[in-house]
């Protein structure tokens, strides 16, 4: 049986991004569906599974909140969590920050990116290496927080520890899917600071309302129905990580790609009209969140195997976006790949809410980078995270050959 095979547990797989993928591809082939004995719970590969389990939210919850007894303020912050959320609050919640968090106000962010962008471009202009994580790829996603929630930017270390805190959740190295009590306790204060933050902005914004998210998240209103304080705290909670996370790690993951493939940088400076396909190409390859957990509502079949009621599901997107079976040479970057339906924005009710405003960050960066070098190549010293619980560098040194003019404003 698939289950009884030794050494393919998570904690059996060495550390790096290379192993991982060889693990997976392993599993995707004679293991698509495993229960992992260390861990208890089960593990799924392949791509048509990782649908299944995603676009079945009835059998598969994304509330994990019963697993594990949440401290006081992470319990505070988790009742805006509504991505760990199911029907009807789920439907209820989204509708509300939908309502806020328009397109309107993702599409009339575009200059306040270009220009965040081109002011970090700028700063490190002339230099013979740039170390693109802090120069770029972790400030711009911040910046554009900041922005968008009218708070002061000089907070951002702050805000940085938040997201950490809130993704990584106490972990440490140790690959576990559902943080312990103890690992929520440790960083409990930091939940805390955070909290006391933006509560008071929250109720600042509804004495006096402007035109930032919060005021509009503290204004939305369906039947009759607002939110409450604790839940448009959720609400930013929720964009401090998604924001920092996603764009960080993609916008990372995108240059070290194009670093190593100068083909590709260079015909998509000549035609930045394909910037948007390369970026979804990225988000398949590279996706910056390699698992998602959900939790079986009821006695479930799923490849082959009998899912227990309550028993945890991992559905590891990051291989089903490198499955055979769904994208033809899919260890290949290719950069016009159509179509190209990955998962690495989620499926199904959980598809992420701020996918408009990842996709605009990732594409005017990509635009302005690719206009400010005329060549790049990567330095030394390159550090990936920890590719089990994020996908993306810690440091990315690049070489650029700086182009002899700056864009017109």
């Amino acid at each position: 049986m698939p289950d009884t095979v030794p050494g393919l547990d998570l904690a059996d797989q060495p550390t790096g991004y290379e192993a991982l993928t060889a693990w997976w591809a392993h599993m995707r082939d004679h293991a698509p569906v495993r229960r992992d004995r260390a861990l208890g719970h089960w593990h799924v590969f392949r791509y048509a599974d990782a649908v299944t389990v995603l676009t079945d939210h009835e059998t598969w919850s994304s509330d994990l909140r019963s697993l594990v007894r949440q401290p006081e303020q992470f319990a505070i912050v988790a009742r805006g969590a509504f991505n760990g959320f199911d029907p009807p609050d789920h439907r209820r919640l989204r509708g509300l920050v939908s309502k806020a968090f328009t397109p309107r106000v993702v599409a009339e962010l575009e200059p306040v990116v270009r220009r965040i962008t081109r002011d970090l471009l700028d700063a490190a202009r002339g230099e013979r290496e740039v170390e693109l994580i802090d120069a770029l790829a972790y400030p711009l996603p911040l910046a554009v927080i900041a922005e968008l929630m009218r708070v002061p930017l000089t907070d951002r270390e702050r805000f940085r520890r938040w997201a950490d805190a809130l993704f990584y959740q106490g972990r440490g190295d140790d690959p576990v899917i559902v943080p312990t009590e103890e690992m929520l306790l440790s960083v409990e204060p930091l939940i805390g600071e955070m909290n006391a933050y933006f509560l008071d902005v929250i109720a600042e914004r509804r004495r006096r309302p402007g035109d930032d998210l919060i005021s509009g998240l503290v204004l939305a209103e369906d039947g009759g129905q607002r939110l409450a304080d604790e839940e448009v705290l959720g609400v930013c909670g929720f964009l401090l990580v998604a924001g920092h996370i996603t764009t960080t790690m993609v916008l990372g993951n995108a240059v070290h790609l194009l670093a190593t493939r100068p083909d590709a940088a260079a015909a998509l400076r000549a035609e930045p009209a394909a910037i948007p396909a390369a970026v979804e190409e990225v988000l398949r390859l590279r996706g910056q969140l390699p698992a998602t957990a959900r939790r079986a509502t009821r006695d479930a079949e799923l490849g082959g195997f009998l899912i227990p009621e309550g028993d945890v599901v991992l559905v590891w997107v990051a291989s089903a976006n490198l499955d055979e079976r769904r994208f033809p040479d899919a260890d290949r970057f290719r950069p016009d790949r159509s179509p190209n339906q990955h998962l690495a924005l989620g499926r199904g009710i959980h598809f992420c809410i701020g996918a408009p405003l990842a996709r605009l960050e990732q594409r005017v960066a990509l635009e302005e980078l690719l206009a400010a070098w005329r060549d790049f190549r990567l330095g030394d010293g390159v550090e990936f995270v920890d590719p089990r619980q994020a996908i993306g560098l810690r440091r990315l040194p690049i070489r650029p050959v700086w182009a002899d003019h700056r864009r017109p404003r």
